[in-house]
């Protein structure tokens, strides 16, 4: 990425280029104006002769992904089946085993068993023993071993993601600062899953999701143990309320956060 395509180019094709972030593609100077840059994280950087925009993952949407009021007309009572207090996928994957770079795998495993660490310290701290399922490529259960929190292994199928946000009473999302590309955020809410997220995230994103002030309509938002701790208090008991968000969180993301949008942004910004 080095050299802008459009030099070797005679046709004025434009550049699209989708990052995590800004940092990530270093010397800026092969772009120009026609080209497009879309980050994950929010970009600070001021460049009057470059299009930056933001541009997050969105919602897989299907012909029919059942969401939790489907399950409920099915089995009438599908508060009985979740079974699971909290869920936790980590974005963790086998690609990062194959860039060859052991230092990078090593910094990413290391700020992963920090982030599992947290995660056990907000569960366990609460005042009964909940059931957590943990899925991911790394297995960490020799170092955190806890009965009641268990590494369930890797997700082969994709179906299979949507089953475990259905079936938690409570989602947790994995990232902390902003959303990767593997991000289960839409597509829990897109299922009518709970969904706990932490308010440093929500900062990084809430202008572009367009949540501003009624964003507890559509997640649980904490920054404290004592926050986390009075979401789980207020809801775990309480299949009604947690439906009731869950709903209004699916049909704002089906009204504006389907890939479908995100293409339509591209076309856009590409005029």
């Amino acid at each position: 990425m080095g050299e802008n395509p459009k030099k070797k180019n005679s046709n004025n094709t434009k550049f699209i280029c989708w990052v995590s972030d800004i940092d990530d593609l270093g010397d800026l100077s092969c772009f120009t104006d026609d080209d497009v840059i879309y980050t994950l994280k929010k970009s600070t950087k001021k460049n009057s002769n470059l299009r930056i925009y933001q541009m997050l993952p969105a919602a897989n949407s299907f012909k029919k992904a059942l969401t939790l009021s489907d399950c409920e007309l099915i089995t009438d009572n599908f508060n009985l089946s979740q079974n699971i207090d909290f869920s936790y996928i980590t974005n963790y994957t086998k690609v990062w085993l194959c860039n060859g770079n052991k230092e990078i795998i090593y910094e990413r495993n290391k700020k992963n068993l920090d982030k599992h660490k947290t995660l056990e310290g907000l569960i366990n701290n609460l005042d009964k023993k909940y059931n957590t399922e943990i899925f991911g490529f790394i297995d960490y259960s020799k170092i955190i071993k806890k009965e009641n929190i268990i590494f369930k292994g890797e997700i082969n199928n994709f179906n299979f993601f949507f089953e475990i946000f259905r079936k938690s009473k409570f989602n947790v999302l994995f990232e902390d600062d902003f959303l990767d590309f593997n991000t289960n955020f839409f597509n829990i809410l897109l299922v009518e899953g709970t969904l706990i997220a932490n308010q440093k995230l929500l900062n990084q994103i809430q202008d572009y999701l367009g949540f501003q002030k009624e964003t507890v309509n559509y997640l649980l938002p904490y920054n404290s143990f004592e926050s986390f701790k009075s979401n789980v208090d207020t809801y775990y008991n309480d299949y009604t309320k947690r439906l009731k968000i869950g709903r209004e969180a699916s049909i704002f993301v089906r009204k504006k956060h389907l890939f479908k949008n995100r293409v339509d942004q591209l076309l856009k910004d590409l005029v």
